[in-house]
């Protein structure tokens, strides 16, 4: 469950946002998160204007003293939560489709395991502000037109920049090469559909992104290209 790490420094991370009105009480699972690699905020109440200008990956619900307590829905749409609960609550799949663990619990190894299954499968989805994205391990900066994959910085060019935007502007529906020809180069642009398709194997490329088991750009035969699943 050890990140990647290079010399001192993680290679990759994740950010996990814990809400707790008591967080002296989570001691025994902050400390091993932090010691795996991943960045842990913590905050004793849940504001829905600050969360939604962080670029979280997980969230977890203290829920030990609010018995039968629903669960808050994200600020964020898409962010996987964890709900820790007080007595016998069985772990699972239960309030509203949060993974909930009673707490304090038996032994801290499951809830671990559990929290780093989420962070692999890449359940957040799409994290979506004005000025930034984030998919999966990739992070996107509107304002800056930067790209990162992970902690690693890449370097894409303009053309590339807009293709990629334009898929994530469109939250994984399917644009066709025509209409991505529209939205990067114009409708005055008459060159042929197999530049975006060039453009495209580009931009896989530096995503270091299989087009035969897509993590990123998925191709769609006879149409265009859409965000994958």
């Amino acid at each position: 469950m050890q990140q990647p790490m290079i010399g001192d420094y993680c290679e990759t991370t994740h950010t996990i946002v814990i809400i707790s009105p008591f967080p002296h009480t989570l001691q025994e699972l902050v400390a091993p998160l932090t010691a795996k690699c991943y960045d842990v905020l913590v905050f004793h109440h849940l504001d829905e204007q600050a969360l939604g200008k962080l670029p979280i990956d997980l969230l977890i619900l203290d829920q030990t003293r609010e018995i039968n307590a629903p669960v808050p829905q994200p600020a964020v749409a898409g962010v996987s939560t964890v709900l820790l609960v007080d007595g016998e609550a069985e772990h699972g799949e239960g309030k509203d489709s949060a993974d909930v663990f009673p707490w304090p619990a038996a032994s801290v190894e499951p809830v671990l395991e559990r929290i780093h299954e989420l962070l692999q499968e890449g359940g957040r989805g799409i994290i979506a502000s004005a000025e930034q994205v984030r998919l999966k391990d990739l992070y996107v900066d509107f304002k800056r037109m930067s790209v990162y994959l992970g902690s690693a910085r890449i370097d894409v060019t303009k053309t590339e920049f807009d293709l990629l935007k334009a898929l994530l502007d469109t939250r994984g529906s399917v644009l066709s090469r025509q209409e991505l020809m529209d939205r990067v180069w114009g409708d005055q642009y008459f060159g042929g559909s197999n530049t975006v398709d060039v453009h495209v194997k580009s931009l896989r490329q530096k995503l270091k992104d299989n087009p035969k088991l897509p993590k990123y750009i998925e191709t769609v035969r006879g149409v265009g290209y859409r965000l994958a699943d």
